[in-house]
């Protein structure tokens, strides 16, 4: 090799090592995060719409991104025939990258550990001092507390008798007004051997009449700005009040509720038709208006927050609703939370991708 293409080769391969690596990374790393996101949240939505129709959801897991970067150099020698004196080095970089992405499906007893067991009580603490709402909490990750019941039949597959909520519902919006207003601490105790969750109201609030209407939803003897609550069916203390966590599956099939379903899918029987006592039809709504509201269209829908496309219809969050929006990223967040162990799991799916 001549003295002028091997100059010519070192120049452009201390070139290419200065600026692809760096410039692979700045434009990479970003695009493989939105990727990830985007499609996190797609398989998030349609998993909530596969559970409105009664269809098995399936999550696929991305364990591992890994990417090869290759050079490949060529180097030349211009000129013009007719005059010898003028001659030109030249070359070529080829930059490649080849991604290997690593996908672990959920199945068998790691599904169950992460979507079948029920939320620990901690978690609910954990996801209140991570800033969401105490009532965003409790209505999604809470089934029963003492003897309210927040819809528990709609913990699984839509039922076909209208849910029982309100009672609930009146003890989250008492909670929800004191921690608005800067009253209300959430927090962890024990008693003996067991954790027993604690919300402490301000004591400047003793007589609030909002405290004394709290009580008596929740069947205390008296009113109290120590509210004990314990993962157990029954307590021997009156002063703790029994609380049923959903799993992830079951705060899922919740959610689920809030899908809009399209009209002929219902009078075609695809999907359960939930009624009141007197034959007239449940308004969804009423349960998850302020939580989760799934719409559908026939067309991909340009101002979504996140859109998927499953039946022959697309379904969207709507950007502007911001309720909706909260709690999907909230169950997006639960999922992250609790799936630490099931990523470590030896996945069984790996994709090579050549580049085209």
């Amino acid at each position: 090799m001549s003295l002028a293409r091997r100059i010519l080769a070192l120049s452009l391969a201390l070139t290419a090592c200065q600026t692809v690596g760096p410039q692979s990374m700045k434009y990479g790393r970003g695009q493989y995060n939105q990727t990830v996101q985007r499609t996190d949240a797609e398989q998030l939505l349609l998993n909530l719409v596969r559970l409105r129709y009664r269809d098995p959801p399936l999550f696929l897991e991305v364990t591992s991104i890994a990417t090869s970067l290759s050079l490949e150099l060529g180097t030349g020698v211009t000129g013009n025939a007719g005059n010898i004196n003028t001659v030109t080095p030249s070359g070529s970089v080829l930059y490649t990258e080849r991604p290997t992405i690593t996908y672990a499906p959920l199945h068998g007893s790691r599904f169950g550990q992460l979507f079948m067991t029920p939320i620990e009580p901690r978690v609910l603490l954990l996801l209140y001092h991570s800033g969401w709402a105490i009532d965003r909490i409790l209505k999604v990750f809470v089934q029963r507390i003492g003897s309210l019941p927040n819809a528990p039949r709609a913990s699984g597959p839509t039922p076909d008798n209208a849910p029982q909520y309100e009672h609930f519902f009146r003890a989250c919006e008492i909670l929800r007004h004191l921690w608005r207003d800067g009253h209300l601490e959430f927090g962890e105790t024990r008693r003996g051997e067991f954790p027993v969750l604690v919300i402490h109201i301000d004591p400047s609030r003793a007589e609030d009449p909002l405290v004394a209407e709290l009580a008596r939803v929740l069947g205390l003897p008296q009113p109290t700005t120590t509210l004990l609550f314990g993962a157990t069916l029954r307590s021997s203390e009156p002063t703790i009040v029994p609380i049923v966590t959903r799993s992830l599956l079951a705060a899922m099939y919740y959610a689920s509720q809030g899908v809009e379903l399209p009209e002929l899918d219902i009078l075609r029987g695809k999907v359960t038709r939930t009624q009141e006592a007197d034959g007239a039809e449940f308004d969804w709504t009423r349960v998850t208006g302020k939580i989760m509201q799934v719409h559908h269209a026939e067309r991909r829908p340009s101002d979504a927050f996140v859109a998927v496309s499953y039946r022959g219809h697309w379904w969207y969050i709507d950007d502007t609703d911001l309720d909706s929006k909260s709690t999907f990223s909230f169950l997006s967040q639960t999922v992250e939370l609790l799936s630490n162990d099931v990523r470590a799991a030896t996945p069984v799916m790996t994709l090579p991708i050549s580049a085209g």
